[in-house]
């Protein structure tokens, strides 16, 4: 022997299955951060894709400009992209739902890909050309012919959802386009359609001639930074920048909308989550090389007493530990670079071919191969990155066995491992299952090796359940508003009974609905509301709102608002909510100055009551339907107190929400009953908008199951691994029990048992562990820690895998070893 590097080379070759075992964890390990590396920019790019379909292929939007301001815009060095279009107005076709025309000056197709996506026809190029979704058509009740003409009659507001001043007008064009229905506005009341260049100069007045400016920056950690400057610069209005969050959110583009940032938290969060089950991945493989080496120390451990003996130093045998694993690496990480490479590619490819290009926003296979590979285009430095941390994570894990074997003493390491048997006082009790009390005794003979065993596993099931929820927060949806119910119900003229509402709380289909009464009242000339008393000073162009809430759209609103006590207040009818109007400057003059305080007492109809809290800016506000806030004074009360004030016991609008087994087809036919009863009322179905949203993030959630799948393999294999080397190890044992009379079919119980036990107790732990872990995944989305719902079917899974994987890698060695002869099992040496 020249040289302890040869000594390594020879020790591995030596011990064949300890150190394969260790080269199969390195492979797997290597494969798992090749795959996940590689994986994750295409991850993220479909994220984007995905936000783009939401929202559009810009930052923000700059409402209501003139031309010199978009001149200055588009001069702006820190822009990279500026676009811009004129909304041409909108008209109704139901209380919840309007159709707003906009004129394109960019490339709509590029910007807004969703409500631009052609089923019949071609886009508008020349003015009064329409281009129209095929459910507008239907709300219109249109046929729907291509050259047909279409009459609409629009209204075009100064302010944006705040009804100051409009310029209503009747116009007809020509349909030359159907567009696919897009449902994801629904939430908001809104769908669009595309008018050609040159309709809004025709149709509207110069003062309403104005523009909606979209940008992207060309440095994205300004971004906010820049848009400040803007704003300032150019005058704009705090209602007139309107943030892309599910865009920025997905590039983890920090913004600040209403005076605080919205997206710092959230993304720093998901970093840490993301970090966390990177670092629990690598701690299982690094537990599983560190499990096996530690055995493959400890057998040899009159060997290392010998080297000490004859002279050898203790760095010498740190060297020979950590060298035979660094030579592993040499051999494992190329093999695993290439499996992860293929892996990667099988799962992208298994993922992307169960779903439609076109909800990648592509039109054909080409393109979205062609979209993988440019979002795939960094695998060298993932590779790369790959290779380091697999070293890295093998090389820690070989340390705490180096330090053992460089700390051994010559003396007591020649002369045997001398084993202290300590016998506790036992009661003595009868053994109702041998096989299963003696596999009991051999977990707690090494308690060092059965922790280490059962904390690898915890360290795999604990993975495969966060990465469960992990995958969630790759959803640019999530950003999206939330919709109260599944169904909106509106009837503004007579209202809805109580007694419907009763009806449909009792319909099987139903677990609660929530329901809505409201009424305006406008001012006189003193600025005093006609109908109603109060002690509520109104100013100019405002008016006075009443809005009566039932306990579950109360709870919906404010249950994160206001104290368990104050909602009982505001249920019981003794406090109300104050929604201000909004600071408003036309020309000169300041319109919306009333503000009421939280903690005042205020007067309605005769009837005093507290303000329980005070809701400003642009926070929310109710309205039946999606019509949009009237600019006023609104008191929310409950639905108990309303008919109190106003006299009126009849709901403007009914949200039920269906419960999960519900016949929709079924509900259906009951609210088309409710409409023949109420005439005027009107229903609208959040049933396709919801489809639409989960058909968005349809490529991510198959292509992240392909990576949670894949690292389950890797979790499989690592825990028949770490069993298969605890069972190789005590060949010598196996053979002295047979030579004492145990049966083969008994000696497969006692080993059967020991793996289920491992699976057992690292199922409780790594159950335990995986929620934890869940809780501060959960956290990244909704930027609270709080406790969550407790993922019982990830629990179960990973419970299963578990107990099944100990069984498997218990019984492959036990075949081979049962067909040994008793004689060969005791002098085995490997």
């Amino acid at each position: 022997m020249k040289s302890y590097r040869a000594l390594a080379l020879k020790e591995i070759k030596a011990q064949k299955m300890t150190f394969t075992l260790i080269l199969i964890a390195i492979v797997l390990s290597t494969m798992m951060t090749a795959v996940i590396g590689q994986s994750a920019g295409v991850l993220s790019a479909m994220r984007q894709q995905q936000a783009i379909t939401l929202g559009g292929n810009r930052y923000a939007t700059f409402l209501q400009m003139n031309q010199e301001q978009v001149a200055a815009l588009q001069n702006d060095s820190r822009l990279s992209f500026v676009g811009e279009y004129v909304t041409l107005g909108t008209t109704e076709l139901n209380p919840s739902l309007s159709l707003g025309l906009n004129e394109y000056q960019e490339d709509v197709a590029a910007i807004y890909p969703t409500i631009s996506r052609l089923k019949e026809g071609r886009l508008p190029e020349a003015p009064m050309e329409i281009a129209l979704p095929e459910d507008v058509l239907q709300h219109l009740g249109l046929e729907g012919n291509l050259g047909d003409p279409v009459s609409l009659s629009l209204s075009k507001a100064l302010r944006h959802s705040i009804e100051i001043y409009s310029y209503d007008f009747t116009a007809d064009f020509t349909l030359v386009g159907i567009l696919e229905s897009n449902y994801l506005n629904y939430i908001s009341g809104g769908v669009t359609g595309v008018v050609g260049k040159g309709t809004a100069a025709t149709l509207l007045p110069e003062n309403y001639l104005y523009y909606n400016v979209d940008i992207r920056t060309t440095d994205k950690n300004t971004f906010q930074e820049t848009v400040n400057d803007l704003i300032s610069t150019l005058g704009v209005h705090e209602l007139d920048t309107l943030y892309n969050v599910p865009y920025l959110d997905a590039l983890g583009i920090s913004y600040d909308a209403g005076g605080s940032d919205t997206s710092s938290q959230g993304f720093s969060l998901m970093l840490v989550a993301g970090i966390m089950v990177g670092l629990l991945l690598l701690l299982a493989a690094g537990l599983v090389i560190y499990n096996i080496l530690k055995i493959a120390v400890v057998q040899r451990i009159k060997q290392y007493g010998t080297l000490r003996a004859i002279g050898g130093e203790k760095r010498q045998l740190y060297f020979l530990v950590t060298g035979q694993v660094l030579l592993l690496c040499v051999i494992g990480i190329p093999i695993g670079l290439l499996l992860g490479t293929l892996s990667a590619k099988g799962i992208l490819t298994a993922a992307t071919s169960l779903v439609s290009p076109e909800i990648f926003l592509v039109q054909n296979r080409d393109e979205l191969n062609l979209l993988i590979a440019e979002s795939n285009s960094g695998k060298g430095i993932f590779l790369l990155a790959s290779a380091l941390i697999t070293l890295f994570f093998a090389f820690v894990a070989a340390i705490p066995a180096a330090q053992y074997a460089a700390k051994v003493s010559p003396t007591v390491a020649m002369a045997g491992r001398s084993i202290k048997i300590k016998r506790r006082n036992r009661k003595t009790k009868k053994i109702r299952n041998f096989e299963a009390f003696y596999a009991r005794l051999n977990l707690k003979r090494n308690r060092g090796r059965t922790a280490i065993t059962i904390l690898s596993l915890v360290m795999s099931i604990t993975v495969f359940i966060a990465l469960q929820s992990f995958s969630s927060l790759l959803d640019a949806s999530s950003a999206m508003p939330d919709h109260l119910g599944d169904y909106s119900v509106v009837n503004e003229y007579g209202g809805i009974s109580s007694s419907e509402l009763a009806a449909l709380e009792a319909n099987e289909n139903v677990s609660a609905v929530a329901a809505e009464q409201f009424s305006l009242y406008p001012l006189d000339e003193q600025y005093h509301p006609i109908g109603i008393e109060t002690s509520i000073t109104l100013g100019v162009s405002e008016c006075f709102q009443i809005v009566g809430l039932n306990d579950r759209w109360i709870e919906d609103e404010f249950a994160q608002r206001l104290s368990p006590e104050q909602m009982e207040q505001l249920k019981a009818g003794e406090g109300c909510v104050i929604r201000n109007p909004i600071p408003v400057q036309v020309g000169e003059e300041q319109i919306g100055t009333t503000q009421i305080e939280a903690g005042t007492h205020i007067t309605v109809a005769g009837k005093e009551f507290l303000v329980l809290l005070s809701l400003d800016g642009y926070d929310t506000y109710f309205s039946v339907g999606n019509n949009g806030f009237t600019n006023g004074v609104q008191v929310l009360v409950s639905d108990r107190l309303y008919p109190q004030l106003t006299g009126i016991e009849t709901y403007a609008e009914l949200r039920p929400i269906l419960s999960a087994d519900a016949d929709r087809d079924a509900f259906d036919e009951v609210l088309d009953q409710l409409c023949q009863r109420f005439p005027g009322s009107t229903v609208i179905s959040y049933e396709q908008t919801d489809r639409q949203l989960t058909e968005s993030f349809e490529q991510i959630r198959l292509l992240a199951w392909g990576l949670i799948l894949f690292v389950a393999l890797i979790g499989l294999l690592n825990i028949i691994n770490t069993v298969y080397t605890n069972i190789h190890t005590r060949i010598a044992e196996i053979g002295m029990q047979r030579a004492i009379g145990m049966s083969t079919e008994s000696l497969f119980k006692v080993f059967l048992w020991e793996g289920a036990y491992y699976g057992l107790f690292a199922a409780v732990i790594g159950s335990v562990a995986g929620y934890i872990c869940t809780i501060f995944v959960e956290a990244a989305t909704t930027d609270v820690i709080q406790l969550v719902t407790i993922p019982i079917i990830p629990i179960a899974e990973a419970t299963v895998f578990a107990i099944g994987a100990c069984l498997l890698a218990t019984c492959i060695p036990l075949r081979k070893i049962s067909k040994m002869s008793i004689v060969n099992s005791i002098e085995a040496v490997e």
